[in-house]
């Protein structure tokens, strides 16, 4: 059964929960311009009596988009990851059926996320407080996930220094779980081209073409996937193509995702696409300049610490939806898969399923993966979005913006704080935990040094 001060707690401000997640949702600030998202998340962790400090993690001279709460004193020091960037030009009505609107949308769930952990870590105070349990509670609103940055950004300035460990949730079309798999590394990088422009009809010939050499580059890189590991991804976009077509680009420029199974083999990756990148200036005659942005580790799973997880989501109370909140949900299925739910398919999956020990490659990528190598770290996810939606769809952003995914914070919250409260009731099961840490860094042959991104101003 959940502890009672953490139900007492939800009891009497789980609106509030929802009330932050709804303002969220209706801002969508994108990456690094959580600007009023980072402000709202502040109050209320303040409002709930945590010390508050914000501050903008990638670019001092800018409004802030970082919060660090910390309540108590002493070990053990729990941490809880939320965040709340939305996605450029997925702005959706709250409606079970495409609805596009101008702007960003929600459409992975981070308006859940600093909801559902700030208020894990509140209810975990007040629960500590009931009980006379020491320790500290750390709660972190982070910044451009999206852009696998913003921890990265955090770490870098020893933000996450001292945790004794840490969790997280994040919304997904499935039952809650613990997130067992091994997400890839990734390498978030500029390519830029310099050439010389030239009338593109008279005198072609005297130009050199910046965008035939992007061009060229993507050629490139896309016959290199036959020949890397089967888990990497590879992607990309143009960030300038040229002006106008009758001038041959003297400037053209590309952002690209290197997504590897770890980053000892995300290095060998980015060292052929650099390659790729020198032959291309080198058939078109123009310069090249490669930015690494960021380059952010994969995760590492704790075995015991996803075990201890479940034995507290099992004490969460379950959560149900009304018939006008699942006829909601059952149109945005129909919609999405377009089909009816078959006999016995939930629309929207509420139970919980237990770890498997199992932890296999995922193609995507966190830039919580470097802090997964800081402190022992389980993160949840499921729940919150209906059955079959894709990631970054208007399905999400509907979802998110409804009961159907207000519910799913407050629920996640409360396995949060259990697994909290459990840990400072018994502190020495984190001694397991990074044991088992540390026991893989040296299998590994020790953290292999990632490339944090410049801080500006």
């Amino acid at each position: 059964m959940l502890e009672k001060a953490i139900q007492s707690w939800y009891d009497k401000y789980g609106q509030e929960v929802k009330d932050l997640a709804k303002r969220l949702w209706e801002l969508s600030e994108t990456a690094l311009e959580e600007y009023e998202s980072c402000k709202l998340t502040a109050k209320f962790m303040e409002k709930h009596g945590f010390k508050v400090e914000t501050f903008n993690c990638a670019d001092s001279t800018k409004p802030h988009n970082t919060v660090v709460a910390t309540w108590g004193s002493g070990h053990p020091v729990i941490g809880f990851i939320g965040e709340y960037d939305g996605l450029p030009g997925l702005g959706q009505e709250v409606k079970p059926y495409p609805s596009p609107k101008k702007g960003n949308g929600q459409g992975c769930g981070h308006n859940l996320m600093a909801p559902s952990c700030g208020s894990a870590a509140i209810a975990l105070k007040y629960a500590m407080e009931k009980e006379g349990l020491q320790g500290t509670i750390k709660f972190f609103a982070c910044p451009a996930e999206e852009t696998v940055e913003g921890k990265m950004h955090m770490a870098r300035d020893g933000v996450f220094d001292g945790l004794d460990c840490c969790m997280a949730w994040h919304p997904k079309y499935c039952n809650l779980e613990v997130r067992e798999n091994i997400q890839n590394s990734l390498t978030n990088m500029k390519v830029e081209f310099f050439g010389k422009s030239a009338h593109a009809a008279s005198v072609p010939f005297d130009g050199r073409s910046a965008l035939d050499a992007c061009e060229l580059m993507n050629v490139g890189v896309n016959y290199l996937r036959e020949h890397v590991d089967p888990t990497t991804r590879m992607h990309y976009s143009y960030i300038s193509a040229g002006e106008k077509p009758n001038i041959v680009p003297k400037y053209a420029a590309l952002h690209y995702f290197l997504r590897t199974k770890d980053l000892k083999y995300g290095y060998e990756v980015l060292e052929r696409v650099k390659k790729i990148a020198q032959g291309a200036a080198l058939m078109t005659e123009t310069e090249c300049k490669i930015t690494v942005n960021v380059m952010a580790s994969g995760c590492i799973q704790i075995s015991e610490f996803n075990d201890f997880f479940y034995e507290a989501m099992k004490k969460v109370p379950p959560l149900t939806y009304t018939e006008e909140e699942m006829a909601f949900a059952t149109e945005i299925f129909k919609n999405v898969n377009g089909r009816e739910p078959r006999e016995g398919e939930e629309v929207i999956p509420t139970g919980i399923k237990k770890p498997t020990g199992n932890h296999v490659n995922a193609p995507v990528s966190t830039d919580a993966g470097y802090l997964t190598r800081l402190t022992p770290t389980s993160r949840l996810h499921g729940w919150g979005w209906v059955y079959g939606t894709p990631g970054h769809s208007w399905g999400i952003v509907s979802a998110c913006g409804h009961e159907i995914g207000f519910k799913a914070a407050v629920h996640a919250g409360m396995a949060l704080a259990q697994c909290g409260f459990d840990i400072a009731k018994d502190p020495s099961v984190i001694k397991v935990w990074r044991k088992n840490l540390d026991e893989q860094l040296a299998k590994e042959g020790g953290n292999i040094k990632p490339i944090f991104p410049e801080r500006k101003g």
